[in-house]
């Protein structure tokens, strides 16, 4: 990364610094938190001053005083005929190159904002966590501790047994891995399934933490279209006989960002391509327990298919609770590749996802009502207070994707900062940069004043 454009640095620099005080020192901070995170790397080129002050909609003296504060704290240097670039000071302490660039996890850094938070789709946590947690007893945790020595790379057994026979088609044991939420499920694919130069397909949009453990791992991205009905399966079959790609990632059963779930014709067409081609196909289904209505959303089983679950949108995000299914063989070889770096989940947060198992349905139905209301109560907001704004009824998740009337997402992005709200562009998804991702499971006065600061901003 040795030259960053306007369209990059606009993106990394959502959610940074504070949303008060004079302008040029909002970026200079915002800049100074990106270069001291390592996500500016020294030796970086930034944008030119006149460049910047376009893209972020502000003056170039603005720019010009917020790059003289950065120089003078030794974060910059600016040299006429060479541009400005962060300082290459000594090396630091941790000062590996995958610090640089956007990444999904930055947002959660530091807690919440100080904006109203736009950004983050979480689900509240339900009551039920908390009484199942507290229902371990002594004995329990004795059982837990005397029993083994404590690493289960795979998961806990009576876990996956659970998880297995959750699934009810014929699923064991063998094939369970479990995972410290559904992010590091996707990780150990894309390092366990991808080598540098393979082609991967993806949904456009698509989940960021994807396209983020996708680029780690060297793969050149291809992207497929959606409509209202998911992915675009008639085109995805012809880009995968023309380009032979390793892997296409998927989210059948909900989608995340736009809450699209796929028509059951087309998921029963994307499960006999792995019958026709060689590719792993991966499907996320985190989103599974959030859909507005039921509908057989899992793909079967096949010995390419590889299906990640997550338990973090129907319960809590802290239960940091996933799986990968998959044949016996790749969750053995998974498994060895997780153990690379991680010895396994924490046991209890294993034993309290067991038990919650015994809820599921009612989690879910919990869900079912009281997202639509939610997502009724947005709406209606934004209908009254940004007419103009356009959005695909979601089936499924906590977000509503929405298109803007004009501009980009990016820079509405820098504009809704400035009054106090933190927003995602579209182009962190992977998709054209005229959609933004508002959450609407966020307290009725919250989500009405951050629909009200963003009817302020004039254009």
């Amino acid at each position: 990364m040795d030259r960053i454009t306007t369209d990059q640095l606009q993106r990394m620099l959502v959610g940074t610094g504070t949303p008060t005080g004079p302008l040029y020192r909002r970026l200079s901070e915002s800049l100074a938190e990106l270069i001291d995170r390592g996500e500016l790397p020294p030796g970086a080129v930034l944008p030119p001053e006149r460049a910047l002050a376009v893209a972020l909609t502000m003056s170039r003296t603005t720019v010009v005083a917020a790059y003289q504060e950065l120089q003078d704290s030794g974060r910059l240097e600016r040299r006429r005929g060479s541009g400005t670039r962060v300082l290459a000071k000594a090396r630091h302490t941790v000062s590996s190159s995958e610090l640089a660039g956007d990444h999904v996890a930055s947002q959660f850094l530091d807690g919440p904002p100080a904006t109203i938070d736009f950004a983050t789709a979480a689900l509240p946590s339900l009551g039920i966590v908390a009484d199942v947690a507290a229902s371990l007893t002594r004995d329990d945790y004795l059982q837990l501790t005397t029993t083994h020595h404590g690493y289960h790379l795979k998961g806990l057994p009576a876990l996956r047994e659970r998880i297995a026979r959750w699934y009810d088609d014929g699923t064991t044991a063998d094939d369970v891995l479990v995972t410290s939420g559904a992010q590091q499920g996707l990780e150990l694919v894309a390092r366990g399934c991808l080598q540098p130069g393979d082609r991967v397909i993806v949904e456009q949009p698509t989940y960021r933490g994807a396209l983020d453990a996708f680029a780690r791992t060297g793969s050149r991205l291809l992207t497929v279209p959606m409509d209202d009905d998911g992915l675009d399966v008639d085109a995805l079959e012809k880009l995968v006989a023309t380009e032979e790609p390793r892997l296409v990632y998927v989210q059948a059963s909900g989608h995340n960002p736009t809450g699209i779930v796929m028509s059951a014709d087309r998921r029963r067409r994307l499960s006999r391509l792995l019958d026709r081609y060689d590719v792993v196909l991966a499907d996320d289904t985190s989103l599974a327990g959030t859909a507005f209505a039921p509908n057989d959303s899992v793909l079967g089983t096949h010995e390419r298919l590889v299906t990640i679950g997550s338990l973090s949108k129907v319960f809590w995000g802290g239960l940091r609770l996933g799986w990968i299914r998959a044949s016996p063989q790749a969750v053995a070889r998974l498994a060895q590749v997780r153990g690379i770096s991680d010895l396994g989940s924490s046991l209890v947060a294993q034993e309290v996802a067991r038990r919650l198992f015994d809820h599921y349905e009612d989690a879910v139905a919990e869900r079912r009502t009281s997202l639509p209301v939610q997502l009724r109560t947005l709406t209606g907001l934004v209908e009254q207070h940004l007419p103009g704004w356009t959005w695909q009824e979601p089936r499924a998740g906590a977000s509503l994707w929405v298109r803007l009337p004009h501009g980009t997402a990016t820079e509405w992005s820098q504009l809704a900062q400035r009054h106090g709200v933190t927003l995602l562009p579209g182009a962190v998804f992977g998709a054209v940069d005229d959609h933004t991702r508002i959450p609407f499971m966020l307290p009725a006065a919250v989500l009405r004043e951050g629909i009200e600061r963003l009817a302020r901003i004039r254009r």
